[in-house]
Order: C-alpha cells, then structure tokens, then sequence
C-alpha cells in the first residue's frame, strides 16, 4: 500500500479536484491522509462527502504545511509515502507508473515528471526529473510534492521536515535525505513523464510568499552554510533570492548586504551585476521590484 500525505489549510474548494484525481488512479491500494492546518472553512464537510474509507481525515491547530506533513507520516500505515498538495491532481497512471518500478525494479525511491498548468487550465510547462546541482551531487530526480515516493523509515531517519523553515522545505529535507539514500545505497528511479499537474492559481501559495522566501532563504543558508559555499552556484542563489525579496518586502538595507554578498560570490556572473545595480538604485528598485522608500 502507499500512502498519500496531503496537508491543507482552507482550500475547501479545491480539495475535491485533488480527491478526485487520487480517486481515479489505475493503481487502488492507497491510503490518502488529509492533515488539516485549523482550517476554517468547510473542509471537513468536503471531505466527509468522499464516501471511501482509504480517505482519513485529521484536524490540528495551524503550525504550518510542513509539521502537519510530519504528522501525516506518523499516521501513515504503509511502507513507502508520498506527499501531494491540496491544490495540485495526479495524473490516473501517477501510482501504477511509480509502484511498477517498486516491483519490478526494487526501487525504494521514485521519481516522476510535472506539468504546470495556469489558473485557466491551459499548459505552462513541464518540468521532468533533472541534475538537481552540485549541493545534491548532481542527483538526478524531481523532489517536489507529488514527484517523489519513498520508504517512509528513509524519511524518519533524515528527521523529517523543518517545521521552522517557512519555505524550501522540500530542497532543505533532501539535502539530509541524501546522506541516507546513501547509507543504504539507494538508486533512485526516475519516470520521465509528467504525472502530476501544479495548479499556478491565483490563491495562496508558498512561492508567491515573499516574506515565507525570504525567511526560508536565509533559513537553508544558516542551517547548511558549509555545504553551499562549497557550491557556488547553489549559494550564489540563495543569497541572491533573499536579497531581493528582502527589498521586494521594502528591507533594502539588508537586502543590498545580501546583494554585495551575491556578488562577492559570483562577481563575473551578469545577473549578479545586474542585480546589484538594481538593488543599489531607486530608479531601478522601484522599476523592477516595486515602490519603496529611499
């Protein structure tokens, strides 16, 4: 059996898409755990609707998407888990694909591709398992929710997600589950086909969250400093990310500090130029990043 994990917080009237999408697949031996962050709405009323008993229902105060992921692994009863947002579908052959390589190839980790779709329904893009980059080995997979199953003691050794990182949760606990696909020697699986659909909606999301980016950012650079500055590419990023939602939140003074920082860091890299001229000119800031103060 797998279990699906997903955490949501007032999306009433999205959950039933997601539901359905779960409902449909080819593969049936799933369990499918919706952990409700102190939802206000009529989520409960929406799921109670789903007359299927491999749907579990569990409230708890808000704490956020990533603590209630970490309870929804505590309620799971199968082997292998995987997360999928509220907002977001699966494809009908999304687990058959993914248990298939578990039989036949011994897979303890799979991974798949995604599709982005805009709030209208029409394609975006595609994003298929990839090089995710120096600071992950040069792994090639997808680790978004949705796109990567595993044996669920891989995740409880690896400590589960940070709950106090607002964002990056996915990049963060990856970083450490690393280590452990390594100790026990897992090749991960890879299905190059997009399985899952990502709902670019108008609606609250966590990468439309300047403050949760910020915050996150910063976040990942403390907690794994000596990794990134290993890799240039990757902590080039991060800084530079931080720095400019901090002046898209109006904190321009540290957001030019993380600038410089970037720079220091890739100093012939034209997007780090760029970026510092920007950050450094009010003309400009408020141009590309908005209205601040001077």
């Amino acid at each position: 059996m797998i279990s699906i994990i997903t955490p949501t917080y007032n999306r009433a009237h999205l959950l039933p898409r997601m539901v359905q999408s779960v409902l449909n697949q080819t593969y049936k031996n799933w369990e499918l755990l919706i952990v409700d962050d102190g939802s206000t709405d009529n989520t409960k009323q929406i799921i109670e609707e789903f007359k299927d008993p491999r749907i579990k229902y569990y409230y708890g105060i808000n704490s956020g998407a990533a603590d209630k992921r970490n309870l929804g692994v505590e309620k799971a009863t199968s082997e292998f888990i995987i997360f999928l947002d509220s907002d977001d579908e699966v494809k009908v052959n999304w687990l058959e694909l993914m248990v298939h390589e578990i039989k036949e190839n011994k897979a303890s980790v799979v991974t798949c591709g995604l599709e982005k779709h805009d709030y209208k329904g029409n394609f975006v893009d595609i994003m298929l398992p990839h090089d995710l980059g120096g600071i992950f080995n040069n792994t090639i997979a997808n680790v978004l929710s949705g796109t990567i199953l595993m044996k669920k003691n891989y995740f409880l050794e690896a400590g589960g997600y940070d709950i106090e990182l607002n964002a990056g949760q996915h990049t963060e606990i990856l970083i450490r589950l690393l280590p452990v696909f390594n100790k026990y020697e897992v090749k991960i699986a890879n299905i190059f086909e997009p399985l899952i659909i990502i709902h670019l909606h108008e609606g609250e999301r966590i990468r439309n969250n300047l403050d949760a980016i910020f915050s996150g950012s910063l976040g990942i650079l403390s907690k794994h400093k000596e990794l990134l500055e290993k890799n240039k590419e990757e902590y080039f990023d991060y800084i530079s990310v931080a720095g400019v939602s901090a002046i898209k939140l109006n904190k321009v003074k540290e957001g030019k500090k993380l600038l410089v920082k970037a720079f220091t860091v890739k100093p012939f890299l034209l997007k780090s130029f760029s970026r510092l001229i920007i950050g450094y000119t009010p003309f400009l800031r408020n141009k590309y990043w908005g209205n601040f103060n001077k």
